[in-house]
């Protein structure tokens, strides 16, 4: 019974993360490209924390159940479906991006380290990392999904 609770929560959670996420990628990041560096600094360091403090909890969350999804199923020697480890797998892979590139970017358009020439190309970076993201994302949720109906 906890297992299925725990499969339900991972696949709630990862599609408001998700959908977040694509909201994000559709509207903030074109908005963000639009301004002038110098905006975008200014409007980074006014709402660059409140954005954190939304996405943090979730990425979080969207962590957390998956991975003990998982670890439940293998802890109770339950047969565990591909699909579930694919979920686990592909949730590894969305989270480590944080560590791998958007920690030290953030921080970069927080501090205002980055010259206004450079900044163009950061937020394209930025946003290729964002979707390759959101693309882990949506497997992980798919993942989850398929999960369900095989229960």
């Amino acid at each position: 019974m906890l297992f299925e609770i725990l499969l339900a929560l991972s696949a709630g959670i990862l599609g408001v993360f998700l959908g977040s996420q694509i909201t994000e990628g559709v509207l903030f990041v074109p908005y963000w490209k639009a301004l002038s560096p110098k905006d975008f600094f200014a409007l980074h360091q006014n709402y660059g924390k409140k954005i954190y403090q939304f996405f943090a909890p979730l990425t979080i969350a969207a962590t957390l159940f998956p991975l003990s999804t998982l670890a439940c199923g293998v802890m109770t020697d339950r047969s565990v479906p591909v699909s579930l480890i694919l979920m686990g797998g592909f949730t590894v892979m969305f989270f480590s991006t944080y560590y791998l590139y958007f920690k030290r970017a953030n921080r970069s358009f927080a501090e205002a380290s980055i010259s206004p020439e450079e900044l163009p190309a950061e937020l394209n970076r930025w946003a290729n990392w964002h979707w390759g993201r959101t693309a882990f994302e949506f497997l992980a949720f798919v993942c989850s999904i398929v999960g369900l109906l095989n229960l």
